[in-house]
């Protein structure tokens, strides 16, 4: 029955429903609290809703007495249970790998609550102004290092308890994201491994060149407007850790940790210093970005037609002097390498014979056979006829 049925059949004013819509599908449970009288008119309002006359189909299905009567029992049972605090409450944890889990039923089962972590939703501080690009990334890392410097590292006494050492963190932490409950535990967590670090041990590691090589891994890890994603939050932690070894490394880790991807972009936006210096900062490149073609005789030795996130593609057109279709190409220094997963036969034809180079070895010096996969810094195969290959990669382990 449509619902221009339903008005010709009825000459009273009353509300009508889609039964399609009620009925199919129950949608997401909700909390509402409402007074005892307020739940007991409701009761007794719902009632014509197990009435056929108060539906319609848009597809002309027919109305089943049993289902609307249905509904309306279930809606009446749930304005009789309690919603104001004795219900089951939503708990959470962290794993080992810092992501937040709710569970609804008591903890019997978990699942991932990202957007609950208030290192994802909390309020991002505006751009910096000027133009996006590389000054706008270094004046934020400079700014960034600074503060870290000034709030956190001079703020750390010898003699300090775990208890203000954790309270100087969660203050912290406070002034660039919003805090809760789940994430105070969090915080007590890394405060409590700083402390294990031995605080004096700490401040003594925290050099004037330990904050710039931090400077440098936010700097090279940042998006042009100084913002982070979480490939670039990821990336930055471990920058940090690989630039700086030993405590040090492990502190400021940490905090960024803490931080997460709004926390590590409101960091690097609240204080911009643009005296600072990045030109020694040398930022890690994608494997994709370190390779080119051996340039002997132009085109020679193949040309790069295509690159982008974890893949080149190069293209041999021109026969060598031996007749035979040759590609070399090698990254900018032997021991800047990549993993090469594997190559992909885009066009043409070749038969798995490659010579490489490991990672190390001498450009100008490559092994020979067939390869499968491995840290290389040089790749050379060879075709009879001219192809075309896709060179799958990614960091070296």
């Amino acid at each position: 029955m449509s619902e221009r049925d339903v008005d010709q059949r009825r000459n009273w004013k009353a509300e009508t429903f889609p039964y399609d819509y009620f009925t199919v599908e129950p949608g997401k449970e909700c909390q509402y609290c409402l007074t005892e009288k307020q739940a007991e008119l409701l009761r007794g309002v719902i009632e014509p809703i197990g009435w056929r006359t108060r539906w319609w189909s848009e597809t002309d299905q027919l109305i089943d007495p049993e289902t609307i009567r249905e509904f309306r029992d279930d809606l009446a049972r749930r304005l009789m249970m309690g919603c104001c605090g004795d219900e089951i409450p939503i708990q959470y944890r962290y794993t080992d790998d810092g992501v937040l889990q709710s569970s609804t039923d008591g903890g019997t089962t978990w699942t991932d609550a990202p957007n609950n972590d208030p290192r994802n939703y909390s309020t991002e501080f505006p751009p910096i102004p000027g133009v996006d690009g590389s000054d706008k990334k270094c004046a934020a890392a400079t700014g960034a290092a600074s503060l870290v410097k000034e709030q956190i590292g001079e703020q750390l006494t010898d003699d300090m308890g775990r208890y203000t050492l954790n309270q100087l963190i969660s203050d912290w932490v406070g002034t660039m994201i919003d805090t809760s409950n789940p994430f105070e535990a969090l915080v007590t967590v890394v405060a409590n491994q700083i402390f294990a670090l031995l605080i004096s041990a700490v401040r003594a590691a925290l050099t004037d060149d330990v904050y710039h090589q931090f400077q440098c891994a936010l700097d090279c890890a940042m998006a042009d407007d100084a913002s982070f994603n979480n490939a670039q939050w990821t990336t930055a932690r471990s920058d940090i850790l690989s630039r700086i070894p030993g405590i040090a490394g492990v502190f400021l880790e940490h905090l960024v940790y803490l931080l997460g991807t709004k926390g590590t972009t409101n960091l690097c936006r609240s204080a911009p210093d643009d005296t600072g210096d990045c030109s020694d900062c040398e930022c890690p490149q994608p494997c994709e970005e370190l390779w080119s073609v051996f340039v002997n005789v132009p085109n020679y030795f193949g040309t790069i037609i295509d690159r982008g996130e974890g893949y080149v593609t190069v293209a041999s057109d021109v026969i060598n002097t031996n007749n035979i279709y040759y590609q070399y190409i090698l990254t900018d220094d032997p021991d800047h390498c990549c993993y090469l997963n594997s190559i992909e036969v885009i066009s043409g034809t070749w038969d798995g014979s490659l010579a490489w180079g490991n990672c190390g070895q001498a450009f100008g010096s490559l092994n020979s056979g067939i390869f499968t996969e491995g840290c290389v810094n040089q790749l050379q195969p060879q075709s009879s006829v001219p192809y075309t290959l896709k060179y799958h990669f990614s960091e070296c382990p």
